[in-house]
C-alpha cells in the first residue's frame, strides 16, 4: 500500500510539474515573463504565511538561509533562465536539457557521499533520457540557437544544486516554511528584471487569470511541496529522475488542452521512461521512509 501512494505521488508530481508549462503558455499570452513569475510567487509567499507562521519556525536561521538560497537557485535562475530560454530555443529541446538533470543529481550526489550509486539507477535514468530523446523529436530538428542552450543549461544546474542542498538538510527543514522562504526570494530577485524588462499589466483575460492562480495553488504550493518530500522520502537522485516523465505527460497535456498533435513516438518514449523509472525507484526502494509532517521542523 505504501509503494502504491508512493508512486501515485510521482505520478501526481510529474503531471503538476509538466501542468506548468501549459498554465504559463496561456498565461503569457497576457504577461510578459518576468511579470508573471514575480506575481506568481509572490501570491503564493502570502498564501503561505499564515500557514507557515502558525508552527513557529517560520523564522528559524536555518530555515530562512536555506529557503532563501533554494528560493534564489529554483525559483530565480532556474525558471527566470527557462524562461528566457524559451524566447530563442523551442520547448522540447528545453524539455531535453533540464530532463539531463538525474544524471547531474546522481553524480554529485554520489560524489559527495550523500546516496549509493548502482548500475541499476545509472541504467535506468540513462534508458528514462532515451526515452525523452524519442518524444522530444530533437535528433530531426535544426541545431538550436547556443545563447540558449547555455542559459537553460546554466538553469538546469541551479536546479540540480537546490536539491542537492535540501537533500543535505532533509531530515531538519519543514516543508511548507521552507517554500514560502522559496516564494519570498524568487519575488524579491526577479522583481528588478520585471521592472527593466517587462511590461505594464493590463486587463488579463479570464484564462490568463486562471492560469495564474493554478500556477500559485497547485504548482507553486502543491508541486514544490510535494518535490520537496519526493526528496526527503527517495533521495535527490531517484527523485530528479521522476523529471523524466515530464516530456510525456508534457506532450499529452499540450493535446488536451492546447490541441497539439500526438505521435507514436511519445508513447515509445513513454515506454522507456517507464521502465527506466521502475529501474531507478526500486533501486531507491530503500530510501524510502515514513514521511513526515509538512510543517514539523525536525531539529
Amino acid at each position: 500500500m505504501q509503494r502504491l501512494i508512493f508512486s501515485a505521488q510521482i505520478v501526481i508530481f510529474s503531471l503538476i510539474w509538466s501542468s506548468a508549462f501549459i498554465a504559463g503558455s496561456l498565461a503569457i499570452k497576457d504577461f510578459d515573463p518576468f511579470t508573471l513569475l514575480v506575481l506568481r510567487f509572490a501570491l503564493s509567499a502570502l498564501v503561505l504565511l499564515p500557514f507557515g507562521w502558525v508552527a513557529h519556525s517560520l523564522f528559524d536561521a536555518d530555515v530562512v538561509r536555506h529557503g532563501l538560497m533554494l528560493g534564489l537557485l529554483n525559483n530565480a535562475v532556474y525558471l527566470g533562465l527557462s524562461f528566457s530560454a524559451l524566447r530563442l530555443i523551442r520547448p522540447e529541446v528545453v524539455i531535453v536539457i533540464i530532463s539531463s538533470a538525474p544524471f547531474v543529481t546522481t553524480f554529485v550526489a554520489t560524489r559527495l557521499g550523500l546516496e549509493p550509486l548502482s548500475k541499476r539507477i545509472i541504467g535506468g535514468i540513462m534508458l528514462g533520457f532515451v526515452g525523452v530523446l524519442v518524444i522530444s523529436g530533437i535528433a530531426t530538428s535544426e541545431p538550436p540557437n547556443i545563447w540558449g542552450l547555455f542559459l537553460v543549461a546554466f538553469g538546469m544546474l541551479a536546479f540540480v544544486a537546490g536539491t542537492i542542498i535540501f537533500r543535505k538538510k532533509s531530515s531538519g527543514l519543514p516543508i511548507l516554511q521552507t517554500n514560502f522562504w522559496q516564494s519570498v526570494a524568487g519575488a524579491v530577485a526577479l522583481l528588478p528584471l520585471a521592472a527593466v524588462s517587462g511590461h505594464p499589466i493590463g486587463a488579463p483575460s479570464g484564462q490568463a487569470l486562471f492560469a495564474l492562480l493554478y500556477l500559485v495553488f497547485v504548482v507553486t504550493i502543491g508541486g514544490m511541496a510535494l518535490w520537496l518530500l519526493l526528496i526527503r522520502t527517495s533521495g535527490a537522485s531517484s527523485a530528479s529522475s521522476y523529471h523524466l516523465l515530464n516530456p510525456f505527460f508534457g506532450v499529452l497535456l499540450a493535446h488536451l488542452v492546447l490541441g497539439e498533435a500526438v505521435h507514436t513516438t511519445d508513447f515509445i518514449g513513454a515506454v522507456l521512461i517507464g521502465i527506466g523509472l521502475i529501474l531507478t525507484t526500486k533501486s531507491g526502494k530503500s530510501h524510502v521512509r515514513k514521511q513526515p509532517h509538512l510543517g514539523r521542523h525536525v531539529r
